[in-house]
């Protein structure tokens, strides 16, 4: 286990570095600033700029997002193709410059040079058309599978969240159909609460002839009653 006068001693010497210094420790450390997938340094061959890429790499992050892997490796699928796009316009040019040249000595000529080297060079130049044109397929499918997903995770997003409907409240029961239902299927009275009586109008002598029998109280109301 480290001292505390090594650790503060290290602690010292790190604030004194000030990174690798040799050619060979720049160059190794140099993509360190590269936060995407793809392996930078199998990007850069000799001849082409670091900087381009790493700029190429922070356009594409800014972008898009590629926090998901499989958007990470579409988004590393835009940057490769578009880097050897450019290398391969780069190629395009350099292998009209080179054939222009080597068919000038072979010609001794240098009448009609465009003729000269589709003539001689006309097989090396479709095949690198055909290296264009599938690199532009496959920078078209990654970006149309990249916005497919986009656009899906965009949908979800707004979409509102359904809230349940409430259960149907039970309907009310009135009291005289209550009171006619057996004594197992009467509603439960909340504790410590006395059923409403009902108040009716005094009746004349006429009608307590025809009036029917009054029919007894059970229950709770039945001990107000009797307490009265």
């Amino acid at each position: 286990m480290a001292t505390t006068k090594q650790i503060v001693a290290n602690r010292l010497n790190a604030r004194r570095s000030t990174g690798p210094r040799s050619p060979e420790g720049k160059a190794a450390c140099r993509f360190n600033a590269l936060k995407s997938g793809i392996d930078a340094q199998a990007q850069v061959i000799p001849g082409e700029d670091p900087a381009q890429l790493e700029t190429l790499v922070a356009e594409y992050q800014e972008r898009f997002d590629a926090s998901a892997p499989e958007c990470r490796m579409l988004v590393d699928t835009l940057i490769a193709c578009e880097w050897q796009f450019r290398r391969l316009n780069r190629a395009e040019a350099s292998l009209w410059q080179f054939a222009v040249m080597d068919t000038e000595r072979t010609f001794s000529s240098n009448d009609h040079p465009e003729g000269r080297v589709l003539d001689v060079r006309g097989r090396e130049f479709e095949r690198l058309q055909r290296r264009i044109n599938a690199t532009h397929r496959n920078y078209g499918r990654a970006l149309k599978e990249l916005q497919s997903i986009e656009g899906s995770a965009a949908t979800e997003d707004a979409q509102p969240t359904e809230i349940p409907a409430p259960p149907p409240e039970p309907p009310a029961i009135n009291p005289s159909e209550a009171a006619a239902l057996p004594s197992n299927q009467q509603p439960a009275s909340p504790i410590g609460s006395v059923p409403q009586l009902v108040v009716r109008p005094a009746l004349s002598p006429a009608d307590l002839d025809t009036a029917p029998a009054p029919q007894p109280i059970e229950g709770p109301a039945s001990e107000v009653l009797a307490e009265s």
